[in-house]
């Protein structure tokens, strides 16, 4: 669906934008979506971009993170945050767009997201046991990678799991203790997770994290198109250089900067002490090209690109950060 949509948002694209136009008065304008964009909507927050003189237009949210992908090479968005497969994806049909900065990290002792169940459940840790079973985690998401993965390598077709996805945490919180799914993918620091497990009855499967299937550090980042890169080289730069003083405030102030995103992500109230503190990310915010290489061999490895069709280099660049050895 998601390569469909990216082949739809490459013909609408005819290099029309609001932002960053030169010669205009008043500070440049960057379009957003709120979603996987933690940091930006920290550094807003903060006045950390009115220091750069940009202005963010907050265009709502979607889906998910490939979502925004798409948004951003139909020229909807001028920058997006998504799991970083979606824009390896997008390079291999034709999008141009380059990521510019890290967000998200994931280690073993502290994964993005885990599998939830019932306590009671016949789902354990064997991939048989996942047959004929229903799984919410939207497919091209880093709900669903991880699982994928660990399904294939241990031999059963993912075609024999059915995946979901559903509108809300409540949604998901629902079905799995009413028993219309059998598994959830979920993060421990936020909802639905981290409310389910504090209210008790479910437990995560051991040894089924997106760290430990796929032993990669850096999930996502912040991406952009190749054009509004070369056309605004000086806008990107000081884009990267907000996002990064966002992150060193938000990890020196974790507890604030979870309140902060609580509030503008709309978090319903009943949720809200559920909300765990902000996840640590990379303060240089590079991108770091070991992981990018790990994605692409994993997404070579399962067909969903053509080996050699994308190099690890074109899907990303650190010469617009001031702490890469290249700027």
């Amino acid at each position: 669906v998601v390569v469909a949509l990216l082949g739809a948002a490459v013909l609408k694209y005819a290099h029309h934008r609001k932002a960053a136009e030169s010669g205009k008065s008043g500070p440049d304008v960057i379009r957003l979506s709120q979603t996987i964009a933690e940091g930006a909507l920290i550094a807003d927050e903060l006045g950390l971009f009115a220091k750069q003189n940009i202005r963010i237009e907050w265009k709502g949210k979607m889906a998910h993170g490939p979502a925004t992908i798409v948004a951003l090479a139909g020229g909807e968005l001028d920058a997006a945050g998504s799991v970083s497969t979606a824009m390896i994806l997008a390079r291999a049909h034709g999008s141009k767009i380059k990521i510019v900065a890290s967000s998200t990290l994931s280690h073993k002792e502290n994964p993005l997201f885990r599998y939830l169940v019932k306590d009671g459940s016949s789902v354990g840790t064997n991939p048989k046991d996942f047959i004929g079973k229903t799984v919410v985690a939207s497919p091209t998401t880093i709900t669903w990678y991880p699982l994928v993965v660990w399904l294939k390598r241990g031999g059963v077709d993912p075609a024999k799991v059915e995946f979901i996805q559903l509108p809300s945490p409540l949604a998901t919180e629902q079905a799995l203790r009413s028993g219309k799914v059998d598994v959830i993918g979920a993060s421990e620091a936020t909802p639905p997770g981290s409310k389910l497990v504090a209210d008790g009855g479910v437990h995560f499967l051991p040894g089924l994290s997106d760290a430990e299937i796929l032993g990669i550090d850096q999930i996502s980042g912040w991406a952009m198109r190749e054009d509004f890169i070369e056309a605004h080289p000086d806008l990107v730069r000081r884009f990267i250089a907000t996002l990064k003083e966002g992150y060193v405030w938000s990890n020196a102030h974790p507890d604030s900067a979870a309140a902060i995103l609580t509030r503008r992500n709309g978090v319903p109230a009943q949720y809200a002490k559920y909300q765990r503190v902000w996840r640590p990310v990379p303060e240089n915010g590079l991108v770091d090209s070991v992981s990018i290489r790990k994605w692409v061999a994993i997404l070579e490895e399962f067909g969903q690109i053509q080996t050699g069709s994308v190099k690890p280099e074109d899907v990303y660049t650190n010469a617009f950060n001031s702490a890469s050895a290249a700027h």
